[in-house]
């Protein structure tokens, strides 16, 4: 199956296709959109057995699966927080492989949100020392969890406290201080990003976990709630299918959603089975799975810098800005439903055949708006090409001019939009006649639509009313 056969199909995640390529040993991808990380927990059987030790698992992690950064775990390690040559040999040996210890995760330092105050403060001493042996190893990071006792408001207070402390320590060594959803309240990405605004502290954040949800939450939203705050990512894998993707979760989704918030930096292998016999495998499939995210993620790219109106023409008036990064319409003006004429909006420079558009966006109440494709500049773009409809009409029935669908062609299997003020995530592809759209990860449209198969993108501003943003707006041409 050939790369457009699979985008054809609408989803990443086929069953029974493995369309993972075998990645060579030496493989590193650039920078990109992401870097990979392994956890040490990801070999935490092999560990207790004594199959591996601690000190050799920079070298592992750079000569067995060819990953340049380690994010260690305390529990390996207790009796050596203070034991500086022990620190030191360990940073060495990462130096010597080229490895950099991005993260130290704490399971033992206490329970920082406990009800009892000396508890409390033994357990904020003990998270100093860790914080101070993470100086020693350069991490970036050290991940703590929200352990405690009380109702949500006394526990999250009471964390607040701690967590404020300790963030000042931390930004004395330029250290970032997050926590992780490792159940109970902290599994809650409104009580967690609660907890972030009361911290107030720039070195203060968040570390989303793919899979520490309980079955109530969707773990996609969960994440993209946390992903404004988030300083660190673990990609949890437990559940492995056989065409090497992961059961549990749709990393694709995942990954796109993490990429959307704007991540830039490592995303962590914490791969668990059951056993040592397992361990190898399971990073190197979770690995695997991660670089080729990577390579489709590489190959889709900006088409909005987030500074100006490169690569863009305004056309038929309006307004079109920028601000904090976003694309901003407002006023338009001209818009009717007759084919020979246009109103206003914003087109791409160049004309596209086949493709996979990525955007967000977001309308406000009762606004309108939408996304051409396939379009010419002279006339109405909707009718030279296509439209993906948006407005603000998150309750109404599918029909051929409603919110998802394509204005007078077509209506969409389900209405997808969400309310005014939230954003929505767009995938568009088109190969040939066959359009693809799928919102907020629900595919809603595969059809033949054959009447244009080149021209323009463009974005509607269409009124006065009306005020439409854009963000991470990117292409891939097929």
């Amino acid at each position: 199956m050939n790369r457009r056969t699979f985008l054809k199909s609408g989803s990443a995640a086929l069953a029974g296709f493995s369309l993972l390529p075998r990645i060579a040993a030496g493989f590193e991808p650039v920078w990109g959109p992401f870097r990979i990380s392994l956890s040490e927990w990801s070999l935490v059987h092999s560990l207790k057995k004594n199959l591996v030790q601690h000190l050799d698992f920079p070298r592992i992690a750079k000569r067995d699966f060819s990953i340049d950064c380690v994010e260690l775990a305390d529990s390996f390690f207790l009796e050596k927080v203070s034991d500086k040559s022990y620190l030191q040999e360990l940073r060495n040996r990462a130096n010597a492989e080229g490895v950099r210890i991005g993260l130290l995760m704490l399971e033992t330092n206490g329970r920082l949100a406990s009800a009892d105050a000396n508890e409390r403060q033994k357990a904020i001493d003990s998270t100093k020392l860790w914080l101070d042996a993470a100086t020693v190893l350069n991490c970036l990071t050290v991940r703590t969890k929200a352990v405690g006792d009380g109702t949500p408001d006394e526990l999250g207070r009471r964390l607040a406290e701690s967590c404020s402390v300790l963030a000042e320590h931390a930004a004395l060594s330029g250290l970032n201080l997050v926590i992780e959803n490792h159940g109970g309240l902290s599994s809650d990405p409104a009580w967690l990003t609660a907890l972030v605004k009361s911290v107030n502290k720039s070195n203060f954040g968040l570390m989303p976990d793919f899979a520490s949800f309980p079955d109530a939450i969707n773990r996609y939203e969960a994440v993209e709630q946390m992903m404004p705050f988030a300083k660190a990512v673990s990609a949890k894998a437990t559940k492995f299918g056989t065409s090497g993707l992961v059961e549990d979760t749709d990393f694709f989704k995942m990954m796109r959603v993490v990429r959307d918030g704007g991540y830039r930096s490592y995303v962590g292998i914490e791969s668990s089975v059951g056993s040592a016999e397992g361990e190898y495998e399971a990073i190197r499939t979770t690995r695997d799975l991660l670089r080729w995210i990577h390579g489709e993620e590489t190959r889709c790219k900006e088409v909005f810098n987030g500074q100006n109106l490169l690569n863009w023409t305004k056309l038929e008036g309006g307004d079109w800005t920028v601000e904090d990064e976003l694309l901003v319409g407002r006023n338009g003006i001209n818009w009717t439903t007759n084919p020979e004429k246009s109103g206003s909006w914003l087109c791409s420079r160049k004309t596209y055949g086949d493709f996979r558009l990525e955007l967000q966006f977001m309308i406000n109440k009762g606004g309108n708006s939408g996304v051409f494709f396939h379009s010419a500049q002279e006339k109405n773009p909707a009718f030279t090409g296509y439209e993906f409809q948006i407005y603000d009409a998150p309750e109404k029935p599918p029909t051929k001019t409603g919110p998802g669908s394509i204005y007078e062609v077509l209506a969409p299997s389900k209405n997808a939009l969400r309310p005014p003020g939230q954003w929505n995530t767009l995938t568009l592809t088109a190969i040939g006649a066959q359009v693809m759209v799928n919102v907020n990860f629900v595919k809603t449209i595969d059809a033949e639509l054959p009447r244009s198969q080149k021209g323009y993108i463009g974005l509607q501003n269409h009124d006065a009313q009306s005020e439409v943003k854009f963000r991470n707006i990117r292409l891939e041409e097929l």
